[in-house]
């Protein structure tokens, strides 16, 4: 009896296509290496600093290329991948175990709010290419904008100012600016109306 598990392919017997594996990344040695820095101190100085130590966590951030506002605020348990591509306006926050895959910019306006166990998604691939090649677009959340609990935003996509993404969503288009939008793929529901304008 053979140690090893079978090898199983599963390759459609008619197809002569061949596929490329998603594990192939197109990034030089620089950039990996990069990456595995930020990786060791996100997860030891990053992620063991209190909750308070908030600009412990700017400063870490923007030694690895990250351009923030003094008033950023990102959680301790939040990931960042590529933090040289992320930039935050003033008062704009990242919550509990948000993922922020920047690949491509990520740029969160002022007063933005990323919710906990959001996702921004800035890559993916060209499942019609056999070679399937990386794609990146970059994501902005506008001024004010709220992305509620366990968001997916894809990549390319805009959320406008002053708008509110419900909890769970899935966004695949850019959000109108002051809507209330939700669902999977997310739409448009209505208007997002203040009871008064704060002075």
């Amino acid at each position: 009896m053979s140690s090893g598990a079978a090898v199983v392919s599963l390759k459609p017997l008619d197809s002569p296509i061949t596929v490329a594996s998603v594990q192939t990344a197109p990034f030089p040695f620089s950039f990996k290496m990069r990456v595995r820095l930020w990786g060791f101190v996100q997860a030891t100085l990053f992620r063991w600093s209190p909750g308070f130590l908030r600009g412990l966590r700017r400063g870490l951030l923007r030694l690895f290329g990250a351009t923030l506002a003094s008033t950023a605020s990102i959680h301790n348990k939040a990931r960042i991948d590529c933090p040289w591509n992320l930039q935050m306006g003033n008062c704009a926050s990242i919550g509990e175990d948000a993922w922020i895959y920047s690949l491509d910019k990520v740029t969160l306006g002022d007063f933005a709010c990323v919710g906990q166990r959001s996702v921004l998604l800035t890559g993916t691939h060209n499942f019609s290419d056999p070679t399937f090649p990386l794609v990146t677009k970059p994501i902005t959340v506008g001024y004010g904008a709220w992305i509620a609990v366990g968001v997916t935003i894809l990549p390319g996509v805009k959320i406008g100012a002053l708008s509110v993404v419900g909890a769970g969503s899935v966004v695949t288009k850019d959000t109108p600016e002051q809507m209330v939008c939700a669902g999977n793929p997310c739409k448009p529901i209505k208007r997002r109306e203040f009871d008064k304008v704060a002075s």
